[in-house]
This record gives C-alpha cells, sequence and structure tokens, in this order.
C-alpha cells in the first residue's frame, strides 16, 4: 500500500531534479539539513469539510510557509471537498524549524476556524530534521495528526470546518525519510530508498513506523497494539491508511451497499449526501472519525432490489465478495440500505450480525413525506443501529430500545425523556445523537460508554 500519491511523488522528482545543482555532490556545511539537494517544504491539503451543514459554499486556501504566501483557486459550491491541493516553498536548508500557517476561507471573506486554540489559523512549526511538526496540531492529538478542526474549542458558532492536510518536504530518495533521520538515526543511505522495507519484520513498512513514531528497526506486536482503543490494531491502522486512519485517534470504518430501486419508478435505496454529512459531523465533534464507503474507498455498490433479502447471503456475496475482501471483516462494519421491511412493516432497521446492520430506506420514506426529514430519519437510525454495533444496549439502560418510549401515552416516554439520544425510541427517527448522560435524572452517557470491539466479538 503506498503512503504517497504518485502525483505528489511526481512532483517532488521534479523539485529535486530541477532546483539544484546537488546531483550527487555532498555539502560539506554542517549546518546544511540535507546536503543531497535544495529542500522545499510542502503543504497538501486532502480533504475540507464544513461542521454545521447548512449549506454549500466557495472556498479558497491561503498557506504561509516561512513567511511566504500560497494562495488556492475557488472551491465553488461545496460542503465536503478533497482539493489535494499543494502549496510547495523553498527553504533555508540550515534552518530546521520552519513555520507554517493555514487557513480556510470563503470566498464573501470571512474566515473559517480550523483550529482547536484561540485563533482560527492552524499555526505549525515543521522540522525539516526530522520531518515532523507541531504547534495547533500535532502527533497524538486527540484530533489525529493531519487533521484538525475549529470544533476541537467548543464553540460551535465560528464558520466551523475540518481540514485533513499533510506537510513534508523534498526527499533525494523519495523514501518518506528525511536525509537527518537516515544518517543520524537509521544509518541507511540516503541515497537509496528504503520504502516498503520492513527492517525488524514486525510487519508494517518502515515509512509507516516512522510517520507514526515507532522505531522501524525495533519490532512490535502491532497486531496487538491499539493506543487509541478504537478496535483497530496498528496493523488494521495501516491497511487503512490511504483513508486517512491514524493508529493514535479514534476512526469508525463502514461499508454501505444499498439496494436500486424496486421498479422503474423508485429511487435506489441509497443515503443522501446530507444524511452522512450530519453523521461525519457528529463523530467529529467527539473526536471519532467516521469513514463511510459508498463505494469512495472500493467497497460500497448498488447491489439488486431483492423483496425478501437473505441478509446473510448479501453480506457473502457484496460485503467479503467470497473471500476477496475477507480482510475487511473486523475492519470495516456493514450495513445494507433496502426497500420496506417486510417482515415488521414499521420497523426500519436491525442488526442481522454483530458487524452488520440494515436500514430500511422505504419504510423511512413511507413513514417521512417531506426530504428534509427523511434526511434526518435515515441518519438517526443509521446511527441507531451502529450503536449497538458499539455496544449500546438495553441491558445496560433501559432507556435503549424501550418499546414503551414510543409514544406520549405510554409511561417510558416520561419516564426517560431526559435520555437525549437515538438510542431512545423517543427521539429516533429525529435526532442524530447519542446521549452524553448530561440532561438530568434518569440520562444514560452513551459517548463514554461506546465499546469499539464490540462488533469484532465472535
Amino acid at each position: 500500500m503506498q503512503w504517497y500519491s504518485r502525483r505528489m511523488i511526481a512532483l517532488l522528482i521534479f523539485f529535486t531534479l530541477s532546483f539544484s545543482v546537488y546531483s550527487l555532490r555532498v555539502n560539506d556545511n554542517d549546518n546544511d539539513v540535507d546536503p543531497l539537494l535544495d529542500i522545499y517544504v510542502y503543504v497538501e491539503i486532502n480533504r475540507v469539510r464544513t461542521i454545521e451543514c447548512d449549506k454549500n459554499e466557495t472556498f479558497f486556501i491561503k498557506t504561509e510557509i516561512n513567511g511566504i504566501e500560497n494562495v488556492s483557486n475557488l472551491w465553488e459550491n461545496v460542503m465536503d471537498f478533497e482539493p489535494k491541493w499543494i502549496a510547495m516553498q523553498n527553504v533555508p536548508d540550515n534552518m530546521p524549524n520552519i513555520s507554517i500557517k493555514i487557513e480556510l476561507w470563503k470566498k464573501d471573506g470571512i474566515q473559517c476556524d480550523i483550529s482547536g486554540g484561540s485563533n482560527k489559523s492552524l499555526c505549525i512549526v515543521y522540522d525539516t530534521k526530522t520531518g515532523r511538526w507541531k504547534g495547533d496540531d500535532f502527533l497524538h492529538d486527540a484530533s489525529g495528526y493531519g487533521h484538525a478542526g475549529g470544533y476541537e474549542d467548543g464553540n460551535y458558532n465560528e464558520n466551523d470546518c475540518e481540514i485533513w492536510f499533510r506537510i513534508g518536504q523534498n526527499d533525494y530518495d523519495n523514501d518518506g525519510l528525511t536525509y537527518w533521520e537516515e544518517v543520524n538515526i537509521y544509518h541507511t543511505n540516503p541515497m537509496e530508498s528504503d520504502y516498503g522495507k520492513d527492517y525488524d519484520n514486525d510487519g508494517l513498512p518502515i515509512e509507516w513506523e516512522d510517520y507514526w513514531g515507532y522505531d522501524p528497526f525495533e519490532a512490535e506486536t502491532h497486531e496487538k497494539l491499539d493506543p487509541d482503543n478504537d478496535g483497530l490494531n496498528n496493523k488494521e491502522e495501516w491497511l487503512t491508511s490511504q483513508w486517512f486512519s491514524d493508529p493514535f485517534a479514534k476512526d469508525i470504518f463502514i461499508e454501505v451497499d444499498w439496494m436500486e430501486g424496486k421498479n422503474t419508478f423508485s429511487k435506489p435505496y441509497k443515503m443522501p449526501f446530507l444524511s452522512k454529512q450530519y453523521l461525519f459531523s457528529i463523530f467529529t465533534k467527539h473526536f471519532i472519525t467516521l469513514h463511510i464507503d459508498d463505494g469512495c474507498m472500493g467497497g460500497g455498490e448498488e447491489i439488486p432490489y431483492v423483496k425478501e433479502p437473505n441478509l446473510r447471503n448479501i453480506y457473502q456475496r457484496y460485503f467479503l465478495h467470497g473471500i476477496k475482501n475477507l480482510w475487511r471483516r473486523g475492519i470495516f462494519h456493514y450495513a445494507v440500505l433496502c426497500g420496506i421491511n417486510p417482515w415488521r412493516k414499521s420497523v426500519a432497521g436491525f442488526n442481522f450480525d454483530r458487524d452488520a446492520f440494515t436500514v430500511c430506506i422505504g419504510t423511512i420514506r413511507l413513514y417521512r413525506l417531506s426530504e428534509i426529514k427523511r434526511t434526518i430519519a435515515i441518519a438517526s437510525l443509521f446511527m441507531h443501529e451502529l450503536g449497538h454495533q458499539l455496544g449500546l444496549f438495553w441491558g445496560d439502560f433501559h432507556g435503549i430500545d424501550n418499546e414503551s418510549c414510543n409514544f406520549p401515552w405510554r409511561k417510558g416516554w416520561w419516564i426517560y425523556a431526559n435520555y437525549k439520544s437515538c438510542m431512545n425510541y423517543r427521539y429516533a427517527w429525529s435526532l442524530i445523537d447519542y446521549s452524553d448522560g448530561s440532561h438530568g435524572e434518569v440520562d444514560y452517557n452513551d459517548w463514554g460508554n461506546l465499546d469499539f470491539y464490540h462488533f469484532k466479538e465472535k
């Protein structure tokens, strides 16, 4: 699995060959951080999204690298986008600490908040010796390394957005290891690529271990290490690293397949774009990155319509694809979006395995006529079923899945009124959130009791 995009490698090779006279010459200057080349530091913006999801906007990005400003083009009418925009700047070869600022702006001149600090900008110091950075974003921070957002300060009324990015520099052998690391720490050849090599035979390549702060020459039991306790061990985090998985910040991966429409007059039973955005935002506010694979990660797809589906057969055929995607089991949850529930018409979702559930889009369309109410209900019920995958059950708190909470004339409606959660039938269909236990008596802290390992248990 490649850590760098091919385009990034091509860009770095271009700068390596075009903007320096090093060739195979080594500079004798002891203060030169990398005597093999002229150093260029880059900021790559991989993804940007708004937190409140109220409307599409037009954005642009500003960066400052060592005081030099770079401004992007406009991205118009977007809410969640992957710009893959790169700002690159030549920096002094004898200056290891490079100041970097990243700003996100709306076209109308309003700056968005992408920092957990007191400012809206991300202010970072990048070290050309180690290839690491610190400041408003740093290794092991709660939101993730190379992931930051305005929600981190707890104030959600500042045009909050979140951003995924990477900072790096050109490198003679393009293996992701800096010259200084290779010469002074790893004692490898900075003129020969070590990319993909596993010197300690612990199953993970040197560039991944280096990036995340592990010693690539000291074997780790990565299949047992899960420093963020999100149910994904380090090897599984490496397998999903192309989708920005972070071993020190919680990730949840879900593959979603959806049925085609019942006939030529009905739409496919696909999750609306806004339903996904609402889910992304509520999880990110709790420092959990939710990843939904509806085809964007090579898994989710449209499947044939079946009135009474055999969900276990669908699981084998479209999730695992026989054995082709067997590696996804225990990493991805699996969701099937279908039509009207043929077994119980009023029930719009249920778990059919520890790692798999269904949401009946046809049933939701039957009971919710407006588009926005359908969008909210789909997100709410999707989150409800995911909650069971994360260990939330009636046995832990009786406000969960309690039939007496369904209607105002039933006592549970009033007993568990303070339990503001999509796990409560009173609020399922209308609330996209778990409770944090702060609403008074007879409440429960869903967020504090999530079990990320539950779906992996056999």
